[in-house]
């Protein structure tokens, strides 16, 4: 009888003269205690034939496991802990030393690739986490003043005919593509830039390009044309932020120019403005904070 035989040690050669391995059987719960699984699991391991018992009783349908077994639940064990699914587990346990190295390997060049992602990731948040803050909490809203900007990885695209108060959904559709393509998304910033000089009217302004910033640092090749990875370059900034409306947009812009031509200051004549939304939910009205900022010249 089993239940019998659950009491004997059996001796089994392993292989080596004189080394033997003392073999006995084990309960389900003797098994549940030692290898720290619920009862539950070990019968659905038996189920998906993951992990079957070496008997079971005709009788009473108890199952009994060798003490050797043990050693193939920690091998489960392991490969649950590296993230893989049951059937996952199933098919690797099929695999001969040489195929599992080569198996592992590649599960550790994924890993990596998820490790470099969770980084990206936590950048782009501590970046949208700061540029909230400078948007949003703003001590000089609607006042110029000159601010220190590290340098910043963007995907621009070049454009004619763009003006101040057009949409254009084709060409940060098409930014978008290229971040997706590169491994990153888009920043829900919307960058401009444009001649500085004094301007009549509004309408009068046309951008040269758009753009967004980029999380990623890996290097690619564009294959859209008028499209490039670029860089805004690290320095002093002269800048204003403001809420959108009405005319903040040209009062803000006269302000920046004014205070240049006060103070004499000399700057890179390009003009950046970054559109930020302050309203995420696209049942409710468009609401945006604006910065405009010029780049002060290095003396």
């Amino acid at each position: 009888m089993i239940k019998q035989r659950c009491s004997i040690l059996y001796l089994a050669h392993s292989g080596k003269r004189g080394d033997f391995l003392k073999i006995h059987y084990l309960t389900i719960g003797e098994v549940a205690k030692l290898s720290n699984l619920s009862i539950q699991t070990l019968r659905y391991y038996d189920r998906i034939d993951l992990f079957k018992p070496i008997e079971i009783d005709p009788i009473n349908q108890y199952r009994y496991y060798q003490n050797t077994q043990l050693y193939y639940l920690d091998i489960i064990k392991s490969l649950k802990y590296l993230g893989l699914s049951l059937e996952e587990v199933k098919s690797v346990l099929t695999l001969t030393p040489k195929e599992l190295v080569t198996y592992l390997a590649n599960q550790e060049e994924r890993i990596d690739q998820e490790f470099q992602r969770l980084i990206e990731t936590k950048e782009m948040l501590q970046r949208k986490k700061e540029q909230i803050q400078s948007f949003t909490l703003e001590s000089s809203m609607m006042d110029v003043c000159v601010k220190k900007i590290p340098a910043q990885k963007i995907v621009k695209i070049k454009t004619s005919n763009i003006r101040f108060n057009d949409i254009p959904n084709k060409e940060y559709g098409l930014i978008s593509k290229v971040l997706e393509d590169v491994g990153s998304v888009f920043d829900t910033l919307y960058g401009g830039s444009y001649a500085l000089k004094r301007y009549e009217s509004l309408d009068d302004i046309n951008y040269d390009y758009l753009f967004t910033h980029t999380v990623t640092d890996k290097e690619t090749d564009i294959n859209f044309e008028d499209v490039e990875i670029s860089i805004l370059p690290a320095g002093e900034y002269l800048s204003i932020t403001f809420p959108l409306q009405e005319d903040t947009y040209e009062v803000c812009y006269n302000k920046l120019i004014c205070y240049l031509e006060q103070h004499s200051i000399h700057v890179v004549p390009i003009v950046y403005d970054i559109w930020m939304p302050i309203n995420f939910t696209a049942s409710k009205e468009d609401e945006f904070i604006v910065e405009l900022k010029i780049q002060i010249q290095a003396t």
